[in-house]
């Protein structure tokens, strides 16, 4: 496969909450950014923080 071939990226979003530190990962939506806070913890309740902005390139 030549450098130029079109490659489909995903972008992904890894959270982190701050009581019970469980790490989760999500597809990326707009408005997303790093340290920010984002919706509650299913697990505790508690806040999670985006840690990552991270993309998948697929073959």
């Amino acid at each position: 496969m030549r450098k130029s071939d079109n490659k489909l990226t995903t972008c992904y979003t890894s959270l982190e909450c701050n009581s019970c530190k469980i790490l989760q990962k999500r597809k990326f939506t707009d408005g997303d950014f790093v340290f920010s806070s984002s919706e509650n913890c299913s697990d505790c309740d508690g806040k999670m923080m985006i840690t990552k902005i991270f993309g998948v390139t697929m073959d």
